[in-house]
């Protein structure tokens, strides 16, 4: 059974390109005192790498493009992680994670999931 990798900084994603090269789901957050804090669910249907470096090049998700907007400085840019598996089930992962943990508006933990796919 496929398990998440280790919390990885979003802006490295492109030296894990050979092991994101295939299709899977990812959730983007922080580190905090050692455990992952997603903010963020998401799959790639193609591959996990053009999906994450949509989101770093500000033309995924709109909330993480805010984030990063409102972080001039590269320093705080870089607080940002995601993590992945690799599935060919992404979809039915994706749809049950959100239902289980909800998009912030719902109460749930990914505040930056703007509806349910």
């Amino acid at each position: 059974m496929a398990r998440w990798s280790d919390a990885i900084h979003l802006k490295e994603n492109h030296h894990w390109k050979k092991d994101l090269n295939h299709p899977g789901v990812y959730e983007i957050g922080f580190v905090r005192n050692g455990e992952f804090n997603p903010k963020h669910v998401g799959k790639g249907s193609n591959t996990v790498y053009e999906r994450l470096s949509k989101h770093w090049n500000e033309r995924g998700s709109r909330k993480i493009a805010e984030y990063y907007q409102s972080k001039a400085m590269a320093e705080q840019r870089d607080m940002l992680y995601f993590h992945f598996i690799i599935t060919e089930n992404y979809g039915v992962m994706e749809q049950n994670l959100l239902a289980r943990f909800k998009i912030g508006r719902d109460g749930g933990i990914y505040e930056w999931n703007l509806k349910y796919e």
